[in-house]
């Protein structure tokens, strides 16, 4: 095995994201030897200066895999995980989807490899150990960065044995630990890196300066399909010498997708965003996209009479003709659920530089492998004409897979001949996103109070020109393809109509709405039939069934132990109701349900007095980072379930910031409750499958309470507020 010095993208400490030499990822196809470390696989190397170095290629955006990704290493190891050092892994083009991080699966990609690797070296160094001292290996353990001999507790330093544990062969198949003897992992962690955010060292996109860097805002097309007429900049006069140029800034394809617009280049943030609020830009529009949300919602029933659907599966996802129910027997429902944004708290933004025909770019982005291979193809130039550096991300959720932030600092920087900054304002951001589509969804159900015998339902999605309608239906979109119940004949229809604006991956993707559209209508069915919504549930689920749900009885079990939580088979004080949903998200392995207790004034203002979320997501690594996923999680589904949607006003999106798309303020959240299922499964994902339960949790709750189902979100629109 070739042995590799990797050349560093940036560096984690425990105090802070340390950038140290920022080096584009397609550098990494060099090798060097390098006679003072020992790397028994391309994931770690150990040090004679005490260093364990472990490359990732997962990025960083607040969900805490710098610290739990080392705590895997560590644990195997038997080191102390505050001196793993964290470098970035070399770009491999062959493999670049795995470089981007997503559908919550750092952990759950990582833990087999990365315990592994650390059995790996620790075994080496328990070899090289034995052969110093002449000793039967078996006789050997670890400890503390430390191989110590039990008969007769002579010790000697990893850093000691790297010379000798670099001639040895590396193991295929060495022996992991037991589970039961871990010392690290199943226990909580410090955030390794949270001194570097709370005192402001941390680095992030916002944060980097270049020598001779300038600052650019765009002021783009209100209509994706804009396109510039002309500009009058005379009103920038004002703002003096720091307005340096004026530049167009043109749409591209190719899984571009940015907007035309035009640039405001200045000497400093401020003055950019000031020009960007000064510069007029007479836009033409044209007549394609200038649609009103009530005219979508219009288009989105219609769909679902008039057009002949896209794609059609049965139960098992299969290609079939679609049949509506018919019948006096045949109960049917309706659920529609609006745009939404990202909000992340650090809004877009990218610097580049070119020079010599060559593009070097620094951002956060989920999506690095992918943006390698698309900015190279949309410019016109050779993929290592193209330099990608990663900064740690303030928040992602989907946005950040996008390119098109750094498509336009790139399109800058080259009409100008300096480094530049394009920032987004919060404005920006929520206007030129790439919004979770929005859908209709109408279901038809035979069904009775043992359970569902046919289960048809009609999906129209906002759906954008030119894009994957599959993945739309599938994924972002929402179909019920992973309805988790036994139905003895499912089938869906999915119509697509067109929107005016943008659609990207969403928290949660598909099952934000899938999971809401299911969960309701089976609590309308336990009540249709009089039947406990927990118990209906759990009936149902126990039915055999040839549709594949991995490990239903996880589900079952976050279901009982939420219902125990909350207390659901006694009453509840007076004048007080609850609800309850449960969402199986199978790609990430995790299993969530949600109970909420809440009291509904006669104004339908809404007070939540409780909310329990069991979950199970496999061994926990970091306990403490697990809970904060799934904190993260209400706090992002009570926001788009109470408050937030994204309207438009002739395919213009009305909202600019928190004051319009509001997200949860801390002194609204309720008490919260998680009880995290033991499980000696591998680790799933934690960062998604706790979202979906949450709004029909909540909605059933409403409907206990006032008898009146919830057909659409946000409850705003509904005549609710938050008591």
């Amino acid at each position: 095995m070739k042995r590799r010095s990797f050349i560093r993208i940036s560096s984690y400490t425990a105090g802070a994201w340390l950038l140290s030499e920022v080096i584009p990822l397609n550098a990494f196809a060099m090798d060097s030897s390098d006679t003072n470390c020992f790397q028994p696989n391309p994931q770690i190397r150990v040090c004679e200066d005490g260093r364990v170095i472990l490359y990732i290629i997962k990025q960083e955006m607040g969900q805490g895999v710098i610290t739990s990704l080392p705590l895997i290493l560590a644990e195997e190891l038997d080191v102390d995980p505050e001196k793993i050092v964290i470098e970035g892994l070399p770009y491999d083009a062959a493999n670049a989807g795995k470089y981007n991080t997503y559908a919550s699966a750092s952990i759950k990609g990582a833990y087999s490899s990365f315990r592994k690797a650390g059995a790996t070296a620790r075994t080496m160094l328990i070899n090289a150990a034995a052969a110093e001292w002449n000793v039967n290996a078996e006789v050997l353990k670890t400890e503390n960065s430390k191989v110590v001999n039990t008969l007769n507790g002579q010790s000697i330093n990893y850093n000691q044995l790297i010379k000798r544990a670099s001639a040895l062969p590396v193991p295929e198949n060495p022996v992991l630990k037991n589970p039961k003897d871990f010392k690290l992992i199943g226990k909580s962690q410090r955030r390794s890196n949270i001194a570097g955010i709370v005192t402001g060292k941390a680095l992030y996109g916002f944060d980097l300066v270049l020598p001779d860097m300038v600052y650019a805002a765009v002021v783009r097309a209100p209509l994706f399909y804009g396109k510039v007429k002309k500009w009058d900049d005379s009103a920038l006069k004002q703002l003096g010498p720091g307005i340096l140029q004026i530049v167009e800034v043109t749409q591209m394809a190719g899984g571009v997708d940015n907007r035309n617009g035009v640039a405001v280049v200045a000497t400093n943030s401020w003055l950019a965003l000031r020009g960007q609020q000064l510069l007029k830009v007479e836009w033409d529009l044209g007549t394609k996209g200038l649609f009103d949300s009530t005219e979508i919602s219009q288009q989105l029933k219609q769909a679902l009479k008039t057009d002949t659907a896209a794609l059609t599966y049965d139960k098992k996802g299969k290609s079939t003709a679609f049949t509506p129910l018919e019948g006096a027997n045949v109960f049917r429902t309706i659920y529609e659920m609006p745009y939404q944004a990202h909000a992340a708290m650090e809004p877009m933004n990218c610097t580049a530089s070119y020079k010599d025909g060559k593009y070097e770019i620094w951002g956060g982005f989920q999506a690095p492998g992918e943006i390698a291979k698309i900015l190279p193809k949309a410019f016109g130039v050779a993929t290592d004409a193209v330099f990608v550096n990663l900064l740690p991300i303030g928040g992602a959720f989907g946005r950040k897979e996008k390119v098109d932030n750094a498509a336009e600092a790139m399109q800058i920087s080259k009409a100008i001949g300096k480094p530049v900054k394009m920032i987004f304002s919060r404005a920006d951001d929520t206007g030129n996103d790439f919004y979770r589509p929005a859908s209709y969804h109408q279901i038809s159900v035979t069904a009775d109070k043992t359970g569902i015998t046919d289960w048809a339902h009609q999906l129209a999605v906002t759906a954008f020109p030119g894009k994957n309608i599959s993945h739309v239906h599938h994924g972002i979109g929402g179909a019920v393809a992973d309805l988790i119940y036994p139905v003895k004949n499912y089938q869906s229809a999915f119509y697509p109509i067109e929107s005016p604006i943008p659609i990207g991956s969403w928290r949660a993707i598909g099952f934000s709405h899938n999971v809401f559209v299911a969960e309701c209508l089976i609590d309308e069915l336990a009540a249709k039939f009089k039947v406990d919504p927990v118990e209906y549930r759990l009936s149902i689920l126990r039915q055999e069934s040839d549709k594949y749900v991995k490990d239903r009885k996880r589900l079952e079990n976050v279901l009982i132990k939420c219902a125990e939580a909350i207390n659901w088979n006694h009453k509840p004080l007076a004048k007080r109701f609850r609800g309850i949903a449960c969402c199986a998200y199978p790609h990430a392995q995790g299993y969530a349900a949600h109970a909420f207790e809440i009291s509904v004034a006669p104004n339908n203002a809404i007070k939540i007095h409780k909310v329990v979320c069991a979950v199970d997501c496999g061994l926990i690594v970091d306990p403490e980072g697990f809970k904060s996923q799934i904190e993260g999680s209400l706090v992002w589904s009570l926001s788009a379930t109470l408050k937030d949607e994204i309207s438009l006003q002739k395919g213009q999106v009305q909202q600019q910031s928190f004051f319009d798309y509001d997200v949860m303020r801390l002194k609204e959240m309720p008490k919260f409750e998680i009880v995290i299922i033991p499980s000696d499964e591998a680790p799933g994902g934690a960062g998604e499958p706790a979202v979906p339960s949450v709004s029909p949790a909540l909605c059933n709750a409403i409907f206990a309470a006032t008898g009146k189902r919830v057909r659409k979100l946000p409850l705003k629109k509904e005549g609710y507020t938050m008591g």
